[in-house]
């Protein structure tokens, strides 16, 4: 009995190691890029960035157009994204009318480390390149103003098969 209880203790600590594990993935990577970009913010720049879930949204929407057009394209290469952020059709599908909504944009790549140290500074690497990307202009719809306050969403996915990750803000 002894043994059972031994064994039957040991396969719970396991399991629940296993759900730890599995359920901080990109839900927690995602919390830690955006608490990473407000601080990064604050520090770096002194301006107060705010996460909004609505913005979250437009942002998961924005990159699963984006690669639906990469996944049609005929090229070999990416088209540009500029071309895609200035189609008013593309824009519209996706829910943003150009004439009356401005955002920046900013896509960076989600890369794949091997150790725990890397895993560890992941998030402000991410989010310094996001920051510094953003306030670079290289992506926008329309033309943002990104005050000393702006509110930003950010979606984790794939582009073609490259894990990226897309932020934009208003």
């Amino acid at each position: 009995m002894k043994l059972f209880k031994k064994l039957a203790a040991a396969v719970l600590v396991a399991a629940l190691a296993l759900m730890m594990v599995g359920c901080g993935s990109k839900t927690g990577l995602a919390r830690q890029i955006k608490d990473a970009v407000s601080d990064t913010a604050v520090i770096m720049q002194g301006k107060q960035a705010t996460d909004s879930k609505e913005l979250d949204a437009l942002a998961a929407k924005l990159l699963t157009e984006i690669d639906k057009a990469l996944a049609e394209s005929e090229e070999d290469e990416w088209p540009d994204p500029n071309e895609l952020l200035n189609d008013e059709e593309f824009l519209k599908k996706v829910g943003i009318d150009p004439a009356t909504e401005a955002y920046a944009l900013s896509l960076t790549r989600n890369p794949s480390y091997l150790s725990n140290t890397m895993n560890q500074a992941k998030p402000f690497e991410i989010a310094g390149d996001l920051l510094h990307r953003l306030m670079q202009g290289d992506l926008e719809i329309g033309e943002p103003k990104l005050g000393s306050k702006f509110e930003f969403g950010l979606a984790i996915g794939t582009l073609d098969g490259e894990n990226c990750v897309l932020m934009i803000a208003k």
